[in-house]
């Protein structure tokens, strides 16, 4: 059994970072099946302080109940708006000045001295440890369930929230006293200082270098993500990618880090067998679906565009757009359902005509393999890492052309049947590559992959069949 520190800012703090949290929690489903010892970082801020307070004050359960600690933790993170907007990632000074008072706020908290002393060396790296004893709570909300995987918690003040202000900054990183455990996974680019035990393995997963290279966020978040980055390679034994596309990229924009060892662990889902037993094509009034962010590399507005053209089918538009003009100009045959559960996603996405993923760039996309999961067509962008994940279960179109995409989701509108018995074909082989409980294995094993790296130039070609279209 190996006991394992996870250090994720989309777990350990209210987040709403839809694609890591995805990753991390279907990993967790991995590790906690294959019997590993789990604890989760949690930072803890004014607001965990202010529910703990609340708990004690009603004077009902016994004083020191390790129930006081964890109701306060469940609500913190379960704070999460994730149809707010993306501070990092979108544009508009209003949301820019609110992210900055946001930073301010916990730059004078008593969580953030704490980090900061700590940092400095000034105050010991603590390990205060909740054990995680959940039978006391009667229900813990959908996106919240991955958390009774975890046999405790490690608090940390303000871990997460300090990082970010030490990279602007140029202060020294959050330290985190990992002695105790084999494996220290950091689940996407964190910038923290790792005190460990002799012959323990840090391994950082890199999803993306989307913040280097989208030319549409901004300097403050490339400058958060190179700080976080760097920090976490020049600590990791080890780096895990979402995709040998990610992977490729890495390699050519980042050589001087070549010498450490790198594998592929894919994002996964859940492969039910009652998809199985599923009937074909949904009866009714055709609709396709698209998973969005506020982010203009996700494409929508195309997408939006096409469906002008295709009156007799309905497009459902999940999470935030963050351009309010999309919904106030979309056709009729447009929805917008905004954040919805996890349960709920499901259920859209089975009794789909289809899933349309029109991205510019990604480092993977997982919405392919839980409509693959679901036995729904999946259309997408012609780019080479959706081939990748996808291969031949995929109807591609060219993502700047309106016509293309109408005319794919044309296309898979007479073809249901077909699209739908080949996904059924390939479903064994599917569940060994995105099931969830292969993704242990992959992120442990000791064979190190570099050798399956999908090549830059080729990646490069794929892309340029795009140069020259019009939208």
């Amino acid at each position: 059994m190996t006991k394992i520190l996870v250090v994720s800012e989309a777990l350990g703090e209210p987040n709403h970072k839809r694609g890591i949290f995805h990753f991390t929690r279907e990993l967790i489903r991995s590790l906690a099946g294959d019997g590993h010892q789990l604890t989760l970082l949690v930072e803890t801020t004014r607001r965990y302080r202010k529910l703990r307070r609340r708990q004690l004050r009603t004077r009902l359960l016994p004083d020191g109940s390790r129930l006081i600690e964890l109701l306060a933790l469940y609500r913190f993170l379960d704070e999460a708006d994730m149809n707010a907007p993306v501070m990092r990632s979108s544009g508009g000074l209003r949301r820019t000045i609110d992210w900055f008072r946001g930073k301010l706020r916990a730059a004078t908290s008593l969580e953030f001295a704490v980090s900061f002393l700590r940092a400095l060396h000034l105050l010991p790296a603590g390990v205060s440890l909740i054990e995680n004893h959940a039978d006391g709570l009667e229900y813990i909300p959908t996106d919240l369930r991955h958390l009774r995987l975890f046999g405790d918690f490690l608090l940390e003040p303000g871990f997460y929230s300090y990082q970010d202000t030490s990279a602007l900054l140029r202060l020294p990183p959050p330290r985190v006293d990992a002695r105790g455990y084999d494996v220290i996974l950091i689940d996407t680019p964190t910038r923290v200082a790792i005190q460990r035990k002799r012959g323990a393995k840090v391994i950082c997963v890199v999803h993306d270098l989307l913040p280097l290279t989208d030319l549409k966020l901004s300097d403050v978040a490339t400058r958060l993500f190179l700080s976080r980055l760097f920090t976490s390679l020049q600590q990791a034994d080890e780096l895990a990618f979402v995709s040998n596309y990610s992977l490729g990229r890495f390699r050519a924009l980042l050589p001087q880090f070549a010498h450490l060892p790198a594998r592929v662990v894919y994002p996964r889902t859940k492969f039910d067998a009652a998809a199985l037993l599923a009937p074909g094509a949904p009866s009714g009034r055709p609709y396709f679906v698209v998973i969005v962010s506020a982010e203009p590399r996700k494409n929508l507005a195309a997408v939006i565009r096409a469906f002008r053209k295709l009156p007799q089918a309905d497009l459902v538009v999940i999470g935030y757009t963050g351009d309010p003009s999309l919904t106030r100009n979309a056709p009729p045959n447009v929805r917008f359902s905004g954040y919805v559960e996890e349960y709920e996603k499901a259920a859209l996405i089975a009794d789909a005509h289809g899933l349309i993923m029109p991205s510019l760039a990604e480092g993977f996309g997982v919405p392919i393999i839980e409509a693959l999961a679901a036995n729904t067509p999946v259309l997408c962008s012609d780019i080479a890492v959706f081939r990748e994940v996808a291969g031949e279960l995929a109807d591609y179109f060219d993502p700047f052309s309106i016509e293309s995409i109408a005319t794919s989701v044309t296309r898979v509108l007479a073809q249901q049947e077909q699209w739908r018995e080949r996904i059924r074909e390939r479903r064994t082989e599917l569940a060994e590559r995105f099931g969830h409980h292969t993704q242990a294995r992959d992120l442990l094993s000791h064979r190190v992959a570099v050798e399956s790296v999908t090549s830059v130039p080729a990646a490069s070609a794929a892309m340029a069949a795009f140069n020259g279209a019009t939208v």
